[in-house]
């Protein structure tokens, strides 16, 4: 006889348990855990060697504090259907352990009624590594300048208020975007759809990083590569003579800090980009919550997009730079990730092509431009233009691409005949990315500045031309070994 659950949205209901899809859920949960390491392992190849420890750290501590925070009270403040108006759901319904012993509805009749499900705690497992996710993302975009102790604030401010928030008005069964075309009444029945973190996730990782390296300035490093750029008295480029342009850098030797340069180590950040490649086909086909067909187009999406992206943002490298840069081809692959992320269920192959192709021309575009127009805001990890940029994108199209035969959608993208109404969807896509975009900003940059007035939040310059792998941790990635 099959198990049964009461379901979680609904006390006088109960649920089969669906056990492949539980087996389906639990096997996705542990492969989107591996981004989590991975993560650190690409921001530390890309790092100064003097802040690799301090990269894998916060990966660790991301996961960490989520794990324990989203148990506690996230995740029922981000996936309760009991809401307070769409904007946050109820805390104690699943908090605190309540609510555990449910079935959380996974699959539907024609209908749209639960027919059955998979443990809560499966589901609440498998969102906590998302919420883990976003947190890890947020931490490589801001490389080398952060204290720890700030950080570790910054991952209870999300864990409690930004993550929840969002996620629940993108992925709550009533939150206010998941339903914005019904609260408007422009296309009742749907709303803003975001197969698997293009919004909750990337955009708010991207942007949320963006915010905080504005908020705490360039680094040293960069503060003194503008001055050899724009300053004519330096001869045109001469590091030796560089003088420092703020007080506090006076006695720092600025030359050998800005010698110094990125890249710890490419082969581990192949190697992290690798096993990123891995943890997606967790990420975006273990967002059906169901062994079906979709779960399938999913994988061949992601995998479609990820490849396609990652070759043409090479041969872009190539044509512009006459180089085939390794750097380029990280970038490229998991801006074609990402990219594909809000789209992987809905799109079909050729849709998955498109958008990977896509997805590499955004991602150089977007470095370049990064580079060229917003040098000083110092993004060397690329957290913005390759999480941000295709975040916003590959969120705001899914409008245009979605296949009602992979989606299960009714409406279909407006390239498979969705006339005025894909349109209309593609407003309510647009205002949610916006409204995203905004909150995330918002909400990282006025932590920094708020967060400073009590507590050190960006390293001092001696810390950060020491590394705060010993200004923070006390302990040096590589340790040299004196022989005897």
């Amino acid at each position: 006889m099959d198990e049964k659950l009461v379901s979680a949205w609904d006390s006088a209901a109960s649920l089969a348990v669906n056990l492949p899809a539980t087996l389906w859920m639990l096997l996705a949960t542990f492969l989107v855990f591996i981004m989590v390491p991975s993560i650190g392992l690409l921001e530390a190849g890309l790092t100064r060697p003097k802040n690799v420890v301090h990269a894998l750290m916060k990966s660790l501590s991301a996961v960490g504090v989520m794990s324990v925070l989203f148990v506690l009270v996230g995740f029922s403040l981000s996936f309760n259907p009991q809401t307070v108006g769409g904007w946050i759901g109820k805390p104690f319904d699943f908090g605190f352990g309540a609510g555990l012993d449910t079935a959380w509805p996974v699959g539907f009749d024609a209908k749209g009624n639960a027919v059955n499900g998979v443990p809560t705690t499966v589901f609440l497992l498998f969102q906590t590594m998302f919420a883990a996710v976003t947190l890890a993302l947020i931490g490589a975009g801001v490389p080398e300048r952060m204290k720890f102790g700030a950080w570790m604030l910054y991952c209870v401010f999300v864990s409690l208020i930004v993550w929840p928030l969002l996620a629940h008005w993108v992925w709550s069964p009533n939150g206010i975007l998941g339903t914005l075309g019904t609260v408007t009444g422009l296309l009742p029945g749907l709303g803003v759809k975001d197969f698997a973190g293009g919004t909750v996730v990337h955009i708010q990782a991207g942007v949320a990083g963006l915010a905080i390296t504005m908020a705490l300035g360039a680094s040293v490093k960069r503060r003194q590569t503008l001055t050899l750029r724009f300053r004519p008295e330096t001869g045109g480029g001469s590091v030796s003579r560089i003088r420092p342009v703020d007080g506090d850098l006076a006695g720092i030797d600025t030359a050998k800090e800005v010698s110094e340069k990125y890249g710890y180590s490419l082969p581990l950040a192949v190697v992290g980009t690798a096993l990123l490649w891995l943890g997606w086909f967790g990420f975006n086909p273990g967002s059906s919550l169901d062994l079906t067909r979709q779960s399938a187009m999913a994988a061949i999406a992601t995998n479609t997009a990820a490849a396609a992206a990652g070759m043409v943002a090479l041969l872009m490298a190539k044509w512009l730079d006459g180089k085939w840069d390794p750097v380029a081809a990280i970038s490229g692959i998991l801006g074609g990730l990402v990219m594909i992320t809000p789209n992987a269920g809905y799109v079909d192959a050729l849709g998955s092509v498109i958008l990977g192709v896509l997805a590499g021309v955004v991602t150089i575009i977007a470095i370049k431009a990064m580079d060229k127009y917003l040098y000083h805001i110092d993004d060397p990890v690329g957290g913005f233009p390759v999480h941000g940029v295709n975040g916003i994108v590959g969120t705001a199209i899914v409008p245009l691409f979605a296949n009602p035969a992979v989606s299960g959608i009714p409406q279909a993208g407006f390239f498979y005949g969705g006339g005025g109404s894909a349109l209309t969807w593609f407003f309510l896509q647009v205002v949610g990315v916006v409204v995203v975009t905004v909150v995330s900003f918002a909400a990282s940059w006025f932590f920094v500045k708020i967060a400073e007035s009590f507590m050190a939040v960006r390293a001092t310059v001696s810390e950060e031309v020491q590394g705060l792998d010993l200004a923070d941790h006390g302990v040096e990635a590589e340790v040299e070994r004196i022989s005897a």
